[in-house]
């Protein structure tokens, strides 16, 4: 059990807080074979994973998405520069002024089709 695990979850997703259940990591280990478990890295590649499924969810409704965005913006941008894994799938999320759009933004995928 464990409060703070930077190990879990990559610096640019700190707002996301939550709890980790897993029945694969043994009961009982020494917190420095813990932050060694190959589980570790598995688990945090599927919180990356389903964290932005959810982003993506979310960017399909314009109001709340707004609202995310304004909050977390810096993130998201921080998660483009921090993770080359899942950039282009972050770089979908983004969203800019145009001629077009006026005073709203507009998500760059928009902006590109």
């Amino acid at each position: 059990i464990m409060d703070n695990c930077e190990d879990l979850i990559p610096e640019w997703l700190t707002f996301v807080k939550g709890v980790v259940d897993s029945e694969d990591l043994p009961l009982n280990i020494s917190r420095e074979t813990l932050q060694q478990n190959k589980i570790l890295k598995v688990i945090k590649k599927n919180i990356v994973k389903k964290a932005i499924e959810l982003f993506t969810e979310i960017s399909e409704n314009a109001e709340d998405f707004k609202k995310f965005y304004e909050q977390f913006s810096k993130n998201i941008k921080l998660g483009i520069h921090e993770d080359s894994g899942n950039r282009a799938k972050l770089a979908e999320l983004l969203m800019y002024h145009s001629t077009k759009s006026g005073d709203e933004m507009t998500l760059l995928k928009d902006y590109v089709s």
